[in-house]
């Protein structure tokens, strides 16, 4: 499942008022669950809760900030010019320790970056 942040602006709010209630019963640790990933998707629970239910199979529910995401790309995006950069001076002059040692730490980085956005991704799919 997937979540869309779609959001409810001031003069939505007032087009669709939201009148009814429905009570659901959950463990202290799938409330926990749902507030966490409410606030990684910048969504009320309810909110998230109401797209989850009422878009379940038809439209992503959103559950990484877009502010992270775009980190993570420009982080990766840095990195990898610093790998480019690396090789560059490793084809151009050969293997000293220092282009060595950039090329292993970057690739560290990219490694770090990429765990990082995995572990987003898989909280998508629960």
């Amino acid at each position: 499942m997937s979540i869309t942040n779609t959001g409810t602006t001031p003069g939505r709010a007032k087009q669709r008022a939201k009148t009814a209630h429905i009570n659901v019963r959950v463990t202290g640790a799938e409330r926990g669950e749902i507030f966490s990933r409410a606030r990684l998707a910048g969504m009320a629970p309810s909110a998230y809760m109401r797209e989850a239910a009422l878009l379940a199979g038809e439209k992503p529910v959103r559950v990484a900030n877009a502010d992270q995401l775009r980190q993570i790309h420009v982080d990766l995006k840095r990195i990898g010019n610093n790998l480019n950069q690396a090789a560059r001076a490793l084809n151009k002059y050969g293997a000293d320790e220092a282009s060595l040692q950039t090329v292993v730490g970057a690739a560290a980085q990219v490694s770090d970056t990429a765990g990082t956005l995995a572990t987003i991704l898989a909280k998508a799919v629960r």
